[in-house]
């Protein structure tokens, strides 16, 4: 099974991830991109990384920028409760985000979401 990474700076939201998708997917958490920088160094590469957008010192874009430059293969996506048109067009173009979703998010949506950016990493 494939690991999947989330990025948040909010422990309650990474806390409800890994409660909600632990049977279905392997996940593991990091409280900002700091902590996920260092995640993909020790444990990666992971075949997705989710991020939050609006997170301390390193914003979602630049971590999605420099997840691209260590990490290549991985399926990056978002998830963000501060979705504005300018974060979503920087993501896809700096990041190359595959998904994007806002918050909330249904937890069939980010399934289907996350089970596409698994099939995405295996045939990249």
């Amino acid at each position: 099974m494939k690991r999947i990474l989330f990025v948040d700076d909010d422990p309650n939201a990474l806390q409800a991830y890994q409660r909600v998708l632990r049977r279905r997917f392997q996940i593991d958490t990091a409280l900002g991109a700091e902590e996920a920088l260092e995640a993909m160094r020790r444990c990666g590469p992971y075949a997705v990384v989710v991020a939050d957008m609006r997170m301390p010192r390193i914003t979602g874009v630049a971590f999605l920028t420099q997840l691209r430059d260590i990490a290549p293969r991985t399926v990056r996506m978002v998830l963000t409760g501060n979705a504005d048109q300018q974060t979503e067009i920087d993501a896809v173009e700096r990041g190359h985000v595959f998904r994007f979703l806002t918050k909330p998010c249904p937890t069939e949506a980010l399934v289907e979401a996350l089970e596409a950016a698994l099939a995405e990493y295996r045939h990249a």
